[in-house]
């Protein structure tokens, strides 16, 4: 009984002295564990204003017109202790036409569903001023002289998707999933009919619906994993003509005009992985999938056309295995297999074919067989060097009509070798130098014929099938000299060479590009972080063509796009009450097309293309208490632009496309956030 009584007291003392050091970091975690056990819930409504009209600055969120807008978001969190159950709610924006919604209900490692809504506008960024009615309509009106007018109309298209979906676990390693999406697409956007010289304003209306459906059942087992599943898509126009009445009459055989028709598509996939030991798995996917369209047409050029009975039928198949048979050597394998069969049948949609015509007035099915390759093997070498090198492989076979404008061949092929030389150096130094050389090739290049069989031009190869050889060097450098300072570094150029294929050397002839980009982030303390980045990008391009294919006249053009653009960023507490935070980022972007007569007459160049963009974004956040806060938010955007290609642009009919090359606006807003558990 004494003993025990003498132990009391150390037992104690002990104690307290325990609880002094370690109480704060056990309450520490304890809060931490309610946190995430019983998150907490915030709603912020406020008001903001736009100080003029900004096309660009609203193109994508409806932020456009000068005025006041709602601040509305929610992100609700509940959890129920009694049945392990989540209930989550977000909103963003919703005081925006580009507002989102979801709605979800799970069991974690259980089941789960959820329901969402987005609303996505784009706004035609220049301003249109046009006599032409019925515009969102498939039956418009174009007046028969040129009319312009000076109330402007706002070109604009909404989506609007529902989704849905919900997955649940069957037990004994299985699992199934189900997602559905309904998107709605209205309004009208830039389009035309006519000819060169003499195109009139006639808009496209849209209206269609978008569904999709995807249901997958998986198998999860200690080695083998499976995932087999459909996914069907159908496409429904509203539209299926535009209806033209007015303009000239040298135009009328334009209308109707069809658009775009009704499609689906439908597949089948298995995937899955197997793991053959703990250093070796392979994976496979195989996948069967039908496109069709067999909307009726609008008019059938010729009797017996009332669709078009498209088919594509698609095969995929393919296969991968990665490996470390010793420690220091690691492999991978893959092998694709994709045959895009274009089933469509051969009609004649066209009369209008001569003798010396390009086309012959048949559809033209195009098949493309795809096989690829790629085997990688990287080796841990001494001091710390880990070396990688790599095969890759593409042919491509496709179909072709031998009565066509541009030059055509059956197959391509492409390999490529890469070696990258990778080294932590240090710590906190890691850095590596990769190098890839590409080179494609193919079959002999048809000869272009014209609709009687006589030999056509056949002087260009196309980009995508003209001969090439690409060399590619990329730099890349982490360094964390300190655990406040972190730095990235990547840096790579492209050297593109275009084998010609005639004398005259028309198309592509080189090609460049050069990319450099900086990134680096530094914390003051807990409380104040910055960061900064920087990037140039330089893509350049020779190419010549000719006025006509008797070469009297062959001109080049040396064009090139570059954009240089930084940021730099801080954000931090001035208090435990007060937080601020400011954003500055700037884009310069210059295009330039450097034309010049080679043969024949001399040719005027178009002028260079200039565009900035600056953009200052400041915000502060101020608690009242411990559940409330208020926060301001303030954007400054700046756009430049002398943009020639569509502004001041006039159609025969009148109509005229415009915008402001130099926009400048202020958007604040000031939103109350309650925050509760």
């Amino acid at each position: 009984m004494n003993k025990n009584k003498h132990l009391v007291f150390p037992l104690a003392a002990m104690t307290a002295a325990l609880l002094a050091v370690y109480g704060p970091v056990l309450a520490q975690e304890s809060d931490e564990v309610t946190q995430l056990t019983t998150p907490s819930s915030t709603v912020g409504v406020g008001i903001a204003y736009l100080s003029k009209d900004a096309p660009r600055f609203g193109q994508y969120s409806g932020v456009r017109d000068e005025g006041a807008y709602g601040l509305v978001d929610v992100d609700i969190v509940k959890r129920n202790d009694d049945t392990g159950t989540w209930f989550k709610l977000n909103g963003r924006n919703l005081g925006f036409d580009s507002r989102e919604m979801r709605v979800s209900h799970e069991r974690q490692g259980d089941w789960g569903y959820f329901l969402d809504f987005s609303q996505t506008p784009r706004y035609e960024p220049y301003t249109v001023n046009t006599a032409v009615t019925g515009i969102g309509t498939a039956n418009l009106l174009i007046p028969s002289t040129a009319a312009p007018v000076e109330v402007p109309v706002q070109l604009k298209t909404e989506r609007e998707a529902i989704g849905l979906g919900f997955n649940k676990r069957l037990g004994n390693g299985f699992d199934v999933q189900v997602r559905a999406r309904n998107e709605e697409k209205d309004g009208a956007r830039l389009f035309a009919r006519g000819t060169p010289g003499a195109f009139e304003f006639a808009p496209e209306p849209i209206d269609s619906a978008t569904r999709q459906l995807e249901a997958t059942v998986g198998y999860t087992g200690e080695k083998l994993q499976l995932t087999g599943g459909y996914y069907g898509t159908a496409y429904n126009n509203h539209n299926t003509a535009l209806n033209i009445t007015g303009g000239s009459a040298g135009l009328s055989s334009f209308s109707p005009i069809g658009l775009p028709p009704d499609n689906q598509s439908h597949q089948l996939s298995l995937a899955g992985g197997y793991s053959f030991n703990p250093t070796t798995r392979g994976s496979f996917k195989v996948a069967r999938a039908r496109a069709t369209q067999d909307d009726t047409f609008v008019t059938a050029a010729l009797p017996g056309n009332s669709d078009l009975g498209g088919r594509v039928d698609t095969t995929l198949a393919q296969m991968g295995i990665t490996a470390r048979p010793i420690e220091k050597l690691s492999l991978l394998a893959n092998l694709r297999y994709e045959d895009r069969d274009d089933k469509t049948p051969v009609r004649r949609y066209s009369s209008l074919a001569t003798a010396t015509s390009t086309f012959n007035g048949d559809n033209e099915p195009r098949s493309i067989k795809t096989t690829a390759g790629k085997f990688e093997a990287s080796y841990r070498l001494p001091m710390t060097f880990r070396l990688t090198g790599g095969i890759d492989y593409e042919e491509k076979e496709r179909s072709a009509s031998p009565v066509r404008i541009v030059s055509q061949r059956d197959k391509t092929r492409e390999t490529s070798y890469r070696a990258e030389l990778r080294r932590s150096m240090s710590e906190t130094v890691t850095g590596a130098i990769a190098f890839i050389r590409s080179d494609r090739d193919g079959s002999d290049f048809q000869t272009t014929v014209l609709n009687n069989g006589a030999t056509g031009s056949n002087l260009i190869a196309p980009l995508h099938l003209a001969d090439r050889q690409r060399d590619k060097v990329r730099l890349s450098l982490n360094w964390t000299p300190t655990d406040e300072l972190s730095l990235q570094f990547i840096a790579d150029q492209t050297r593109d060479d275009y084998g010609q294929r005639t004398a005259a050397a028309l198309g592509i002839r080189e090609g460049e590009s050069e990319n450099y980009s900086l990134d680096a982030s530094y914390a003051f303390s807990e409380a104040w972080q910055a960061n900064a980045w920087a990037s140039i990008n330089d893509n350049r391009s020779k190419q010549a063509s000719a006025v006509s294919a008797n070469l009297a006249q062959i001109w080049a053009a040396n064009l090139s796009s570059k954009t240089n653009a930084y940021g730099i960023g801080m954000h931090g507490k001035i208090s435990s009450r007060l937080q601020i935070g400011a954003d500055l980022s700037h884009a310069d972007i210059k295009d330039k097309y450097q034309q010049q007569a080679i043969t024949g007459a001399a040719r005027t160049p178009l002028p260079n293309v200039s565009t900035r963009l600056t953009s200052v974004k400041l915000f502060g956040n101020y608690a009242l208490d411990k559940s409330s806060s208020v926060r301001l938010d303030y954007v400054y955007e700046r756009y430049n632009t002398n943009d020639w290609t569509w502004s001041n642009w006039t159609y025969a009919d009148g109509t005229q496309l415009s915008q402001n090359p130099n926009q400048n606006v202020n958007f604040i807003g000031v939103s109350y956030i309650y925050k509760f558990q």
